[in-house]
């Protein structure tokens, strides 16, 4: 944890309450759920009331879980979300563990969709406290071995808040499966942005464009809500001509189609085409929240020209596009490019991601005490 203690129960700031939602109250109160996102200083997609439900109508089903979503009121008002689930698995092929992780994350397993950005929800004077009486309510509950925040950025408060709320015996904190995330910085604008790229970054999405014309004539459209469901075919047909495989399989497909439709009806959605010529070469698939455009997938024509970059260029006119429209920041999220750093190469900033296995248990824990000492000889 931070320096910053959470605020202490008083006359002003009374203790929190927790209540377990059913699953009926959770799909009942997305504007309940809405409105703490919109107020929270935790993450507004991949924490939010659509992404999450709709993760758990796909995914939940297949392993097994049980969600237990926790409420954290003062007095009556709703001020904090836990939203996590319970299943049993085993570990490393021997190791039995009744896992409890947040919604959006199955850790280590590879076939439900991963999520970044996971935390409790929470504005940002009630975030540590909350953190503190989900962990809390947690370990009053015997049932389960592990506790996974997965793809955190906040991992620093998770692991120390485990360690000095945890008794020492029969408890181990593990910080694993780094990876980075990368941001744009479009606040001052799109011109400003250029400036401070490196020329050969700049050359790529910017000064090719007319290059690029020269192939034919170039549009990059939005594609509109009825277009939706063919707009992801392009966006798998171009995603099999590069890796041989779609972007998205029947149940990742099914997943994003739900959403991309909720999201189009709030104006949150931007899928967009690049035409050159009137031929589909490259299709973007991003979401907005708040200030903030998320880069979801991407894929284009590997064999339209080596003389430019269909990728790079296209993310070009998306964010010049975001800029226009008041978006104060570009994430490309995790996750390395197949050749090169291009994330790296378009970001001004960077945000450190890990996973955070919380273990308890005397048997368990001697286990994962004994593996990391080996790993580290």
């Amino acid at each position: 944890m931070g320096s910053e203690e959470p605020p202490r129960p008083g006359p002003d700031h009374p203790p929190l309450t927790v209540r377990r939602w059913s699953p009926e109250e959770w799909f009942a109160n997305e504007l309940a759920w809405t409105g703490l996102v919109e107020r929270s200083a935790t993450d507004a997609l991949f924490l939010s009331w659509d992404w999450l439900t709709i993760w758990w109508q796909c995914y939940g089903p297949s392993v097994g879980a049980d969600p237990r979503i926790l409420a954290f009121y003062r007095g009556t008002q709703l001020v904090g979300l836990a939203p996590l689930y319970c299943r049993r698995l085993v570990r490393g092929g021997f190791v039995p563990a009744r896992s409890v992780q947040l919604i959006g994350l199955s850790w280590r397993d590879e076939v439900p969709l991963i999520s970044e950005y996971l935390d409790v929800i929470a504005a940002a004077p009630d975030l540590e406290q909350v953190r503190e009486s989900c962990l809390r309510s947690l370990l009053a509950d015997p049932d389960w071995s592990e506790f996974v925040v997965g793809f955190t950025s906040v991992a620093a408060s998770w692991r120390d808040l485990y360690s000095r709320c945890a008794s020492p015996l029969g408890h181990y904190v593990r910080e694993i499966d780094s990876s980075t995330a990368y941001q744009a910085d479009l606040s001052a604008g799109f011109a400003a942005y250029l400036r401070d790229l490196g020329q050969s970054t700049r050359r790529s999405i910017w000064n090719l464009r007319r290059r690029l014309a020269g192939f034919g004539p170039v549009q990059v459209a939005a594609v509109p809500p009825h277009e939706i469901e063919s707009g992801f075919g392009e966006l798998n047909r171009l995603h099999q001509l590069r890796w041989q495989k779609p972007a998205f399989g029947p149940r990742r497909l099914q997943f994003h189609l739900a959403l991309a439709q909720r999201l189009a009806a709030r104006g949150e959605l931007a899928l967009s085409s690049l035409k050159v010529g009137g031929k589909v070469v490259s299709m973007l698939y991003d979401i907005r929240k708040r200030t903030r455009q998320y880069n979801i997938k991407m894929a284009f024509d590997p064999d339209f020209s080596p003389q430019v970059s269909l990728g790079l260029m296209h993310l070009g006119f998306a964010m010049e596009t975001a800029s226009e429209e008041r978006m104060g920041s570009y994430d490309f999220l995790a996750g390395p490019g197949r050749s090169t750093d291009f994330k790296r190469l378009l970001s001004q900033k960077r945000l450190e991601l890990s996973c955070v296995q919380m273990l308890r248990g005397a048997m368990v824990t001697s286990l994962y005490r004994w593996g990391d000492r080996v790993r580290q000889r």
